[in-house]
């Protein structure tokens, strides 16, 4: 005979503690139509905040870009500065291995300068001239110069004398010392040379005193037959 034990089932589901074996617990309802979370749904911030944040790193990016404008030109101010100041040594200077100033400075001394010196002299006469002092009809065995006047259409001529060791024709009568010395090294007056006396003719002469001077000798006027007026500038060689 079958006995109805229905009221025990109810009982075991609704009451896990009595529930024996092979009883089930309670059951929930199946979670149909239970709200999904929105993943995006999280903390947000307002958007303000984060324009301010997209300014601010935008402000930092600009000012590391005018930092470093700033040092570039910086450098190239420094260097632009460094190659002028190496330029104004080389000017005064000279290149890398010369010493100090120029040779005109400190090698030469001035002894007289823009003297005048007259020639006059008849046709055919010979005068000689000492550019030590300066003097003109000076003794022969001294002279640096000699002024051989000519006859006729014939252009008076000046040639080197017995007390000059050198010399040379130049176009200008603007050089210094230095610049006649590179001139008689580099184009001197030959043995038996002479320059044909014109106004503007310019020489060059290296005495062979002691000490030497070197003499700028400009012809400013030329006469009548054997004469000719001139002016000597005139350094002393002190090393």
């Amino acid at each position: 005979m079958s006995v109805f034990r229905a009221a025990s089932n109810v009982n075991s589901r609704n009451n896990p503690a009595k529930a024996g074996p092979g009883n089930v617990g309670p059951r929930h309802p199946y979670p149909l139509n239970r709200p999904r979370e929105d993943p995006a749904d999280g903390p947000t911030e307002p958007l303000e905040d984060r324009r301010s944040r997209v300014r601010d790193r935008l402000a930092g990016l600009a000012l590391m870009v005018a930092v470093f404008a700033l040092l570039t030109s910086s450098v190239a101010v420094l260097a632009a500065w460094r190659a002028l100041t190496v330029a104004k040594l080389v000017a005064v200077n000279g290149p890398a291995g010369t010493t100090g100033a120029p040779a005109s400075r400190t090698g030469f001394d001035v002894t007289y300068a823009q003297e005048p010196l007259r020639v006059q002299v008849g046709c055919a006469a010979v005068l000689f001239l000492d550019l030590d002092e300066p003097r003109a009809n000076a003794d022969e065995r001294v002279s640096d110069l000699r002024y051989d006047s000519r006859c006729g259409q014939e252009v008076p001529r000046l040639t080197l004398g017995p007390g000059a060791a050198a010399g040379a024709q130049v176009k200008d009568a603007d050089l210094d010392a230095d610049g006649c010395q590179r001139a008689i090294r580099t184009s001197p007056i030959g043995p038996g040379g002479s320059v044909e006396v014109r106004k503007g003719a310019v020489l060059c002469v290296l005495t062979a005193a002691v000490p030497a001077s070197i003499s700028l000798v400009e012809i400013t006027d030329v006469g009548t037959t054997g004469t000719a007026g001139m002016r000597a500038t005139s350094w002393k060689v002190t090393g």
